[in-house]
């Protein structure tokens, strides 16, 4: 076995300090050649300015390898030192129970003697700590030393299918959408019931429907009008000014961030990631990125295999399972994750580089009741084509007119599916995303609204790629707007006890951003037919058939809304300084056409495959395929 110094040592020695002169971690690494005198001054230097060990600091910036540090620290110790690839644990000894605790405390039971167990652990200093979590405690224990690495990938494959079922069902039943009873049954029932009404009703029924529509569509554009209002003066959410550039203060230490980027199908947009983490501004030692793989995507692994990826950067395969969706990958990696703060990027995002510091100084500063901070987000490959263009103008009005209105009006905000952060605590008791919501993001901003906790919205901006191209557009959009309804339905099944824990504001809120949201879509090829209806004939498309308290009203809602909308675009491009694409502005309504293709595939999904994750694919763009040329040619 690869066993150094003795396995069995008594514990005694080791669990209390100052019985002998332990010689200086750096010294041994020296004497074994495990870090070059420079690299030791730069790591002393660097621990001299933050209170963390000189092993984290060692290893986070590559100078030396978490096994030679962890053989270092058992022979500083007096104890023994096991590689658990070379001598694994006996598995007879693993209980299932006792999972959060071998991963809370990197321990691991790794050989029991007769009476005595002997626990591998990463940290001997930690393992009083370590053992109180256990449900069972052996009467004489002994210690080893082995990395956090190898006992999390023990813990990975022991507890494979544990693990994998948690992650499918973290969120509670009456929380998910996979609690809601017969959603496929219900869908087909409501459609089909709407359809005979409207034809066996006759035109009563049939102005009942869109005087309803038209109802949800007016308190859609009355929410964007009051948030036009009130996100006039944009609310200081964000730390003082140059936060992003400066740490908390300068007592007080950064939390330890996890950063969880979860890849399917994403071998191409791995090199560009690698950079645009590498860039992040964050102390190494205090941070630490989980690159997620499901385990079939062979071409990503091997992809992220062929790059040098630094100590604090390390891919994760997310075991094989159903649904194998986004949020179920994200609650997979939760429970490896050693951060205070736990945040989301996509494959192909681009933080900007103070992002970090930005989130940790709001969050380590804001009141108990913050629960999460949202980065904003943008497009590098804005200027591809005109479909691009306005996207690129959807995003502004998202983030610089609606969020800021709904912020100041303190209505709950939908978050984002990256560059978002997390206190992990309240992350983990609010059960984490829940893995059949197709829009895990959105849903987790109600639940957290719910438990009267808030979310802020940050000035640091995140650059991620555009849909750019028509069938990938709508395939993305569909999704979107599927979740949104199925959110809807998920929180709308106990309407007084969301009224209660949400309050009339939030209530209305909810029911007119997500219902009101997919119904603003789907209320557009009405807009059009009226319009054509209109140019052809010169009169309503509805005005023999329908009564006038149906037409005007309509009339008004789905041109002011339209205005309202325009509105929007023309105050996001002053805020974000992109006048340049002004010229985009009037042609906004055919973009949002494309908006209600996508609404009629998402109500036709929720019916046919309501959590099926439509992935949408990345590197596609003209700018994304320019740039790979440019790194081929420069690694040539």
């Amino acid at each position: 076995m690869n066993v150094h110094d003795t396995t069995l040592a008594p514990p005694a020695p080791a669990a209390r300090p100052g019985l002998r002169e332990r010689p200086p971690l750096g010294r041994l690494l020296r004497e074994h050649r495990a870090v070059s005198p420079d690299n030791l001054r730069a790591a002393l230097s660097a621990q001299r300015e933050t209170p963390y060990r000189l092993g984290n600091v060692l290893t986070a910036h590559g100078y030396s390898s978490d096994h030679a540090v962890a053989a270092a620290l058992a022979e500083q110790r007096g104890i023994g030192f096991v590689d658990l690839v070379a001598a694994p644990p006996d598995p007879a000894l693993f209980r299932q129970e006792d999972v959060d605790a071998y991963l809370a405390g990197s321990i691991l039971p790794w050989k029991r003697l007769g009476r005595v167990t002997t626990y591998a652990v990463s940290d001997p200093t930690n393992l009083a700590r370590a053992l109180a979590r256990l449900s069972d405690r052996p009467d004489m224990v002994c210690v080893v030393v082995a990395t956090r690495a190898q006992i999390e990938q023990v813990v990975a494959e022991t507890a494979r299918e544990p693990l994998a079922e948690r992650a499918a069902r973290r969120t509670p039943p009456e929380l998910s959408v996979r609690g809601i009873r017969g959603l496929r049954t219900r869908g087909a029932l409501a459609l089909v019931l709407l359809a005979g009404l409207v034809v066996a009703g006759g035109n009563t029924v049939f102005a009942l429907a869109l005087g309803g529509l038209f109802l949800l569509n007016a308190a859609t554009m009355a929410l964007r009008i009051a948030a036009l209002v009130a996100g006039r003066v944009r609310p200081d959410t964000d730390p003082p000014a140059r936060a992003g550039m400066v740490t908390l203060s300068d007592r007080k230490p950064l939390p330890r961030i996890s950063l969880l980027v979860p890849l399917y199908r994403e071998a191409a947009m791995v090199p560009g990631l690698i950079e645009a983490l590498s860039a992040l501004d964050y102390p190494r030692e205090r941070l630490e990125v989980r690159l997620l793989v499901e385990e079939d995507d062979e071409a990503t692994a091997r992809a992220l295999s062929a790059q040098p990826l630094p100590a604090w950067m390390r891919p994760m395969t997310v075991p094989a399972g159903r649904p194998r969706t986004k949020p179920r990958a994200l609650n997979y990696a939760l429970d490896f994750c050693e951060g205070e703060i736990v945040g989301i990027l996509d494959a192909e995002d681009r933080p900007d580089p103070g992002q970090l510091r930005a989130v940790a100084a709001s969050l380590t500063s804001a009141p108990p009741d913050v629960a999460a901070c949202q980065c904003q987000l943008s497009y590098y490959n804005a200027r591809d084509n005109w479909l691009s263009r306005c996207f690129q103008l959807e995003y502004a009005i998202w983030f610089e007119v609606l969020l800021r209105g709904w912020q100041a009006l303190g209505l709950p905000i939908p978050l984002g599916g990256t560059s978002v952060y997390f206190r992990r605590s309240i992350l983990k008791a609010t059960g984490g995303w829940d893995a059949h919501n197709v829009t895990e993001d959105a849903d987790l901003g109600m639940r957290l609204a719910r438990l009267g906790l808030r979310c802020q919205v940050l000035r640091s901006t995140t650059e991620e790629e555009a849909a750019c191209e028509f069938h990938r557009w709508i395939r993305q959009r569909s999704r979107w707007l599927k979740g949104y309804l199925l959110t809807w339905a998920s929180h709308m099944r106990a309407p007084i006890t969301l009224w209660r824990e949400m309050g009339a504001r939030g209530f209305f809120g909810l029911n007119i951003l997500f219902l009101g949201g997919a119904a603003a879509y789907l209320a557009i090829p009405l807009f059009w037919a009226a319009v054509l209806g209109w140019v052809v004939t010169g009169e309503g498309l509805w005005q023999s058939t329908l009564p006038g308290w149906v037409i005007y009203p309509a009339g008004i809602t789905l041109g002011l809304g339209q205005g309202v909308m325009l509105a929007c675009a023309c105050l996001a491009m002053l805020r974000r300084g992109t006048l340049g694409f002004i010229w985009c502005v009037p042609t906004l309504p055919f973009y949002w056409t494309l908006g209600a293709v996508a609404a009629w595939k998402a109500i036709i999904e929720i019916v046919v495959a309501p959590f099926w994750w439509d992935k949408t694919k990345h590197g596609t763009s003209p700018t994304q395929r320019r740039e790979r040329r440019a790194r081929r040619l420069a690694q040539e």
